[in-house]
């Protein structure tokens, strides 16, 4: 629906970046920064922190900051609850930021607060990513994930 909130994961903004060069698909980031600038593409503060050192994401992060969400307690305990449930999704051993708890976290989030407006009764929140272990725990929680291709479907976008 045209009017659903995407929680990008990191994974996603990486084949953006890989699959559709800016340079190449001018349009298509144009029309995900059109997302951004009705504030339907948000993303945890973790996804910032895993694509901020590099060269084309980091600077596109930067120049659209307003979509990662700062981490709020609320987000924290969120993703407690998705690590605890799926602990597959902290990555153990592995060195850096771990958002993947924090989309689905602030995914659930989102969901909550849309399903108690009456107004937004119909819009949900909906993952975007390319990782299958983020995918199996949007599954086990009830919550519609999608890939980045898929999103461009579900919005109706076509490129000639």
């Amino acid at each position: 629906m045209a009017d659903d909130l995407y929680c990008i994961d990191a994974s996603s903004l990486i084949r953006l970046k890989q699959d559709f060069p800016r340079n190449v698909f001018p349009t298509v980031w144009e029309k995900v920064e059109e997302l951004i600038r009705a504030r339907r593409l948000v993303a945890p503060d973790e996804v910032f922190r895993e694509v901020e050192n590099d060269d084309v994401l980091g600077l596109w992060a930067r120049q659209n900051k307003k979509t990662f969400r700062k981490p709020s307690q609320e987000q924290i305990d969120a993703a407690k609850d998705v690590v605890s449930r799926f602990p597959n999704l902290a990555k153990p051993g592995r060195l850096g930021p771990a958002a993947d708890p924090f989309v689905v976290g602030l995914a659930r989030l989102e969901a909550e607060t849309l399903s108690r407006s009456l107004l937004e009764s119909r819009v949900k929140c909906i993952v975007v990513t390319e990782d299958r272990a983020l995918r199996h725990a949007c599954a086990g929680l009830g919550l519609a994930c999608v890939s980045l291709v898929e999103v461009f479907e579900r919005e109706g976008w076509v490129f000639r």
